[in-house]
């Protein structure tokens, strides 16, 4: 693994620890019903989709 690999791969686990710590946030302030749950959970699996595919094509600066 190069080293802008092993960067990438540890931006990407820090990102996706945010987007998990969204999550948790909204579970822990928020009320919501199973819909409402279910959308942020497929909103936020689409978002690390996004960045996944944007680290993946994108050269470090």
């Amino acid at each position: 693994m190069s080293i802008q690999e092993q960067i990438k791969a540890n931006l990407m686990k820090e990102i996706y620890t945010d987007i998990d710590k969204m999550y948790d946030f909204m579970e822990q302030h928020y009320i919501l019903s199973d819909q409402h749950r279910d959308l942020v959970i497929k909103h936020l699996n689409k978002f690390k989709d996004q960045i996944y595919l944007i680290s993946e094509n994108s050269k470090l600066s």
